[in-house]
């Protein structure tokens, strides 16, 4: 699982510096974040928690977080990189509603009474809204759906997610 994380953190960062160097010089902040979600694998539902970690700039934001959560008989654990890009920003510019669309992929691990455990990689789109509260803030309303590769008995995920970030320069 080692090498997988290492192929997928480095690939992140190779398309966080393309996005970063095609929008021109912007400054970009860094922020850490808490995030609780409604998380369905196919038909297993399961509320998870998860930290999270990224840059961002006006245009762009990639951010890494690892999620958990289990029910009775399951459970899950997902390192998860995605890359959003905001969208209508004219429209949106002076309030503090900022909408993004963007990609996920990452790494799942399903843990359960029937299957053992399972390992698979996850990839998808995602969209939402942040609601920014102060310069140092935000909210982010986010839905993702991906599907899943080498998980025996999963082939897709959907998240609801609600974060809570905290940006730093």
């Amino acid at each position: 699982m080692r090498q997988q994380f290492s192929k997928i953190f480095l690939t992140s960062l190779m398309l966080n510096s393309i996005s970063y160097a095609s929008d021109g010089i912007e400054e970009m902040y860094g922020f850490v974040g808490i995030q609780a979600s409604a998380t369905q694998y196919d038909n297993i539902s399961s509320p998870s928690i998860g930290l999270k970690y990224g840059q961002q700039t006006a245009s762009w934001r990639t951010a890494i977080s690892y999620n958990y959560g289990e029910d009775s008989n399951d459970r899950f654990q997902s390192l998860i990189i995605q890359m959003d890009k905001g969208i209508l920003t004219d429209a949106f510019k002076n309030i503090p509603f900022k909408p993004y669309l963007g990609f996920s992929l990452g790494l799942v691990e399903h843990s359960g009474n029937t299957v053992g455990t399972d390992r698979g990689y996850l990839y998808g789109l995602n969209g939402g809204f942040n609601y920014v509260l102060n310069n140092s803030m935000d909210i982010d309303l986010g839905y993702r759906y991906m599907v899943s590769s080498k998980l025996k008995d999963i082939d897709n995920n959907t998240n609801l997610m609600l974060s809570l970030h905290y940006y730093f320069e």
